[in-house]
């Protein structure tokens, strides 16, 4: 029974421990299989590793490159958007002196005709003025004339206004 007894606790104890031998056979085999990949295609791995590298370090030359660039387009854009403020300020003060000067000139040139205006009224109303006055003097002096007539009618007898009559047609015909 004692022999048993050891036995047991022998396989009891086998089971309990851990399988050394069987974990280094495992470590060994992943060390042949990373050996046989790194001597099938160590050289490519290589290769992979260093032209990534480059790659990256390319890569980052580009974008170190592009940065620089974009730097200098969006200085190159905010220069040229102060010189669009800068053109659209001069333009709007352009604009509003020549609005000003537009104005002027049209308040000038309607000064200028409303005295025109002015003046043509002015005259026109002396003509009224004057054609009137001319049409009272000329109603007077018909008035007048045949006054007159009638006076000398009365004054004179018929023969004496014949010699008047021929007297002044003489005068008017030598002269």
């Amino acid at each position: 029974m004692a022999v048993l007894a050891a036995s047991g606790h022998a396989m009891a104890a086998d089971e309990h421990m851990l399988a050394w031998d069987n974990f280094a056979l495992r470590v060994l085999n992943v060390i042949i299989f990373i050996g046989i990949i790194w001597y099938a295609a160590g050289a490519l791995i290589r290769k992979f590793f260093v032209g990534h590298r480059e790659a990256v370090a390319r890569e980052m030359a580009e974008l170190e490159r592009l940065k620089k660039e974009a730097a200098e387009h969006l200085a190159d854009v905010e220069h040229r958007v102060a010189g669009v403020e800068q053109e659209c300020e001069k333009l709007l003060a352009d604009g509003r002196a020549q609005a000003e000067s537009l104005k002027a000139a049209i308040l000038a040139d309607a000064e200028r005709q409303a005295a025109l205006i002015l003046e043509q009224a002015r005259r026109s109303a002396e003509q009224e003025g004057k054609s009137e006055s001319d049409a009272i003097r000329a109603g007077l002096a018909d008035e007048i004339v045949k006054a007159m007539e009638q006076g000398l009618l009365k004054r004179l007898g018929s023969a004496e206004h014949q010699k008047l009559i021929d007297k002044s047609l003489t005068k008017v015909v030598l002269q």
